[in-house]
């Protein structure tokens, strides 16, 4: 007998038992594959199963593992007072794989959501990769087709079959699916816990390559999405109404618009929405009265404005503005694991994480997932604005450090991290014990505050911040030299809820260089803040 899995099917929804002639079963409502049922398959269904919901939430907690299957992941022994809970779920996980394995060939078919994200080329050439990677044979894709899905088949190394189909929906799939998903890093509720970071990207402002725009303001984009008429001769365009692309409302693309630029503004009526980036490039490169906002990686052979933050900091997209998360539209692009993964989309997420995956992704535009060390200048704006104000004791401990790219955010008026912040935390705590592992290095941990409240309470602020990812590295074995909090780069009213968002932070910096602990800052209250 066999029972069919994919939700949509009406039998399947009723979780139906049919018959089972042979190991390649189909639907006969559906077509999809059908999973043997029965005592030894059961059981073997159920360890796999809560062995991948165990390995996510070691996924979610940053820990590297290596688990494939038949095989245990090496974990290295710790005093057990030392063992951090992520290394206790790794070890659970790997007990139940070897008293109770997953049943070998067993089908998996599941869906991929997002992957327009990737396009139709890289999304299929990164999944033949994988499923050749894991050992499968015979892997191969069929043309889309008339909703746009790729379906990539293989067979197992037991020959049963692999069907993953690879939905171009824009990111529109249910909170619970599997996919790739694009997520602001300022946003509390898009980030979650159930994600696993697979690179840096950022909405581009385009406009027509012949455009003599050259940056764009986000007070101004705010009003071009609201549906304010603007002449493009007072954004250095050409006369006549600018004409404003987006995607449309149900893709990640617009959710980051909307979180990003509008705020608590209305849509336009007017706007012209797209189903695909292609389609919103296509027109701009038409029309030189259009702009649009589309993903970096997407832009092709579109003009690339600089965008100009509420502080008067002129930022382009840059590799290295990106991956810092400091140009203002910087997003993340992430694997969401469904409720229940299955062993095949958890390895998956690895593959994305590592290195050939990486370097394809790397090529088609995205910045790196993984922490790399930025010099200062280049993670800066092109200019900076009047309003900005670096501090003298960040300017003194940064000047000829690196930056170490990957964003540690707090929620407002918070110095605790959340399971997000612990995810970064123990990415870059890897990174910067493989850079120590070459050479000595002398870590910072610098608090960054713009909160409500005067400038005293944000340097006290900022400082709880860098204290506890401090704590945080110090407990994953990487030496902290020196921690402060910096307080706020600009005064409270110049800054725009977005931007202050973005200083709710914790930056990581790292000097070859001796480091020493400076003296405590004392705040004198009621004098605008003044060091003694």
């Amino acid at each position: 007998m066999c029972t069919n899995l994919p939700a949509a099917c009406s039998q399947a929804a009723a979780r139906a038992v049919l018959p089972c002639p042979d190991q390649d079963a189909r639907c006969p409502t559906c077509g999809a594959a059908l999973l043997p049922v029965g005592d030894g398959a059961a059981k073997g269904v159920g360890a796999a199963r809560w062995a991948a919901s165990s390995l996510a939430v070691a996924l979610a907690l940053g820990v590297g593992w290596n688990w494939w299957p038949q095989r245990a992941p090496e974990v290295t022994a710790q005093p057990a007072e030392a063992a951090s809970p992520a290394a206790l779920v790794m070890a659970q996980a790997a007990s139940a794989l070897e008293s109770d394995p997953p049943g070998v060939g067993t089908p998996n078919v599941f869906a991929m959501h997002g992957m327009d994200a990737l396009g139709p080329v890289l999304s299929g050439e990164l999944m033949e990769t994988f499923l050749t990677q894991e050992g499968h044979v015979e892997v191969h894709r069929t043309p889309p087709d008339p909703h746009g899905a790729v379906l990539v088949s293989a067979r197992r190394p037991g020959g049963l079959r692999q069907d993953i189909r690879l939905e171009f929906d824009g990111g529109s799939a249910a909170p619970n699916d599997a996919g790739l998903r694009r997520v602001s890093s300022t946003s509390g509720t898009d980030l979650k816990d159930n994600q696993v970071l697979v690179g840096m990207d950022a909405l581009a402002v385009i406009v027509h390559p012949d455009n003599p725009m050259d940056r764009v303001s986000l007070a101004q984009l705010r009003d071009l999405l609201s549906g304010r008429v603007v002449d493009g001769t007072r954004l250095g365009g050409p006369a006549g109404p600018v004409r404003v692309n987006v995607r449309s409302e149900s893709s990640d693309s617009w959710n980051l618009v909307w979180h990003q630029v509008l705020g608590d503004a209305s849509a336009g009526a007017d706007l012209q929405r797209h189903e695909s980036d292609a389609a919103l490039v296509a027109a701009v490169g038409a029309d030189e009265h259009a702009l649009g906002l589309v993903p970096l990686s997407a832009v092709g052979s579109a003009k690339v404005l600089a965008v100009v933050d509420s502080m008067g900091s002129v930022w382009k997209p840059t590799p290295e503005s990106v991956a810092t998360e400091r140009y203002p539209l910087t997003h993340r692009l992430v694997m969401q694991m469904p409720v229940a993964p299955s062993p095949v989309a958890l390895r998956y997420a690895q593959f994305l994480a590592g290195p050939v995956a990486q370097m394809k992704l790397r090529s088609s535009g995205l910045a790196s997932a993984s922490p790399v060390l930025i010099d200062q200048a280049a993670a800066g704006p092109l200019t900076a604005g009047a309003a900005m104000k670096l501090p003298k004791d960040y300017v003194a401990l940064t000047r000829g450090a690196q930056l170490m790219t990957g964003r540690i955010g707090f929620a407002a008026e918070s110095a605790d991290l959340d399971a997000v912040a612990h995810i970064d935390v123990d990415r870059l705590a890897r990174q910067l014990k493989e850079q120590a592992a070459s050479k000595p290095v002398s870590v910072m941990v610098l608090g960054v505050a713009n909160d409500p409240g005067g400038f005293c309470s944000n340097r006290a602020l900022s400082d709880k911040r860098a204290a506890s990812v401090a704590e945080a590295l110090a407990a994953q074995g990487v030496p902290v030299r020196v921690v402060r909090g910096v307080g706020r780069f600009a005064p409270a009213p110049a800054v725009a809820a977005d931007d202050a968002a973005r200083d709710r932070r914790v930056e990581v910096w790292v000097s070859d260089a001796p480091v020493h602990q400076p003296a405590p800052f004392k705040c004198m209250r009621g004098t605008g803040g003044t060091m003694s």
